[in-house]
């Protein structure tokens, strides 16, 4: 039989005030940090996956860890994706800051054989207009669909979609970046494009260049496409 772990009372042991002052210049807004460190919840969510969970994700987050901590446990709890995309629906609300989005995509789980279902609700939202759902969109794609049959979309999504949100926009030059990584080629065209975001275009050149894994070849050429856009 299981019971559900003291996760409350573990997060107030594990906190620590100087690394939530730490954390909320990082995350600038959000209330209610209480300091507990990333590797802390990952065991937390981990350990509470083995538990009762699904008592865990019925309890309403009192503090931006436990919201970390339930996007960690919808993302990796055992489950099938259409399951797992029916918690993901009622936690997109909740989503209101970077750190949170970005470790719920990347730990989010799915079989093979579900990839096109998991990719094509994430492409979705897309078309939600919010900031915040747009960053989950292009960011979970980021992390798990980069490749020869998905990029495309990706990209198309980066030029044509349009949000004035900071953290949407930074998310999709980041995304971009991870593209231009993979498939150069793709991606410069999409760059050269002049339909992109003004932004987002140049930051997005400004993150490909940050990369080591770019040639220094390519980084000139970019930096000469964005002068010249300048212009």
């Amino acid at each position: 039989m299981y019971t559900l772990i003291d996760y409350r009372r573990e997060l107030r042991e594990a906190a620590e005030p100087e690394y939530a002052r730490f954390s909320s210049k990082l995350i600038p807004g959000k209330e209610g940090i209480m300091g507990v460190r990333v590797p802390k919840l990952r065991d937390m969510a981990k350990r509470i996956t083995k538990d009762d969970w699904e008592a865990f994700l019925e309890e309403d987050p009192e503090c931006f860890e436990e919201e970390f901590l339930k996007g960690l446990v919808i993302a990796t709890a055992l489950m099938d994706a259409e399951r797992r995309i029916g918690y993901t629906e009622g936690f997109l609300d909740t989503i209101d800051n970077w750190s949170t989005c970005d470790s719920f995509c990347s730990s989010w789980k799915f079989k093979k054989k579900e990839a096109e279902a998991v990719h094509d609700y994430f492409r979705s939202l897309m078309d939600s207009g919010e900031e915040y759902r747009m960053r989950v969109s292009i960011v979970m794609r980021m992390f798990h669909f980069i490749d020869e049959e998905h990029v495309d979309g990706i990209l198309e999504d980066i030029r044509d979609h349009r949000n004035d949100g900071y953290y949407y926009k930074m998310g999709a030059a980041w995304a971009a970046s991870f593209c231009y990584i993979a498939f150069p080629e793709r991606t410069e065209e999409m760059l050269e494009s002049g339909k992109m975001d003004d932004w987002v275009f140049r930051k997005s050149i400004q993150k490909i260049c940050e990369s080591y894994r770019v040639p220094e070849e390519d980084k000139a050429r970019l930096k000469e496409l964005r002068t010249i856009r300048k212009k």
